[in-house]
């Protein structure tokens, strides 16, 4: 029995190998890591279990909005940490014609209906758009005003240098619309004689608008949010008479092939809501409701 009791006291120093240690340190290794493996609680990006949801909206705007999306989108990215709002603006035809060729966005907020409508007619939209604000055109003229241009009349003198806004640009087509109601005002042919003093036709509104502060026209037609703080020292405003105007409706609206569709729901929520609005009519714009 003794010496049975010898060999069963064998020095373990010898059993424990260098390979058997390393075996044992990766299964305990190995158990470790799956036991952590869930401890982010699978949100995915949702926002869940205190993390930021993160993620880019893309927002497609016309460029009358670029002040007041600027300041929205600081807002909203406040509301939303971890969130980035892009914010691509231009003409809204030329937006909707990005968004027909498949350009990625999440938003698209026009300056006319005639945009959205066709949106919505090739299923480019996720349900149903909204009016969140209004606009209203008005003439602007250099600040020494060389033209001496004191209303809307005065564009069909001689030699007047007009610059609008390219063909199908919604602030081109009110312009045009105008244009047409003053000729039950200053004569038929009031229309044709303002269009025959147009020099150049630009991008979108803010394109045109810019034209006049740096003094390269004599006058052009531009919504009142295009008068904005940074001009008023170069620009003067001429009103157009109230039954000659036009009020322009701002429909916005998610985009069916949206990334970020539960942000797209929220930077629509944020444009109607009472905050938004108040952003709004700070950049001029009339509330949709009026």
């Amino acid at each position: 029995m003794s010496l049975l009791r010898g060999k069963a006291s064998v020095d373990l120093r010898k059993v424990w190998s260098p390979a058997l240690v390393v075996l044992v340190l990766v299964i305990v290794l190995t158990g470790c890591g799956s036991s952590g493996s869930n401890s982010g609680g699978g949100n995915g990006g949702s926002g869940g279990g205190g993390g930021q949801q993160g993620g880019t909206l893309t927002i497609l705007a016309a460029s009358s909005l670029t002040d007041a999306f600027a300041e929205l989108g600081n807002i909203f990215e406040q509301h939303n940490p971890g969130t980035t709002v892009k914010t691509s603006l231009g003409a809204s035809s030329e937006l909707l014609a990005q968004i027909q060729q498949g350009a990625p966005a999440d938003v698209f907020a026009s300056a006319a209906q005639e945009e959205m409508n066709t949106a919505v007619k090739d299923g480019l939209v996720a349900g149903k758009p909204e009016v969140f604000v209004k606009n209203r055109e008005i003439i602007m003229v250099p600040k020494d005003n060389p033209a001496n241009i004191k209303d809307l009349e005065d564009l069909s003198k001689p030699n007047i240098k007009l610059v609008l806004a390219a063909k199908d640009v919604p602030a081109a087509d009110y312009a045009l619309e105008i244009l047409g109601k003053a000729n039950k005002v200053y004569g038929s042919g009031f229309k044709q004689e303002v269009l025959s003093n147009v020099a150049s036709r630009e991008a979108d509104v803010r394109a045109s608008v810019n034209r006049v502060v740096v003094g390269d026209a004599d006058a052009t037609f531009g919504y009142k949010s295009d008068y904005t703080p940074d001009i008023r020292d170069k620009v003067k405003v001429m009103t157009i008479p109230p039954k000659l105007n036009i009020i322009a409706t701002y429909p916005i609206a998610a985009l069916k092939d949206a990334k970020e569709q539960g942000l797209a729901k929220k930077w629509v929520e944020l444009v109607t809501s009472k905050e938004g609005q108040r952003v709004l009519k700070k950049w001029n714009f009339e509330p949709a409701a009026d």
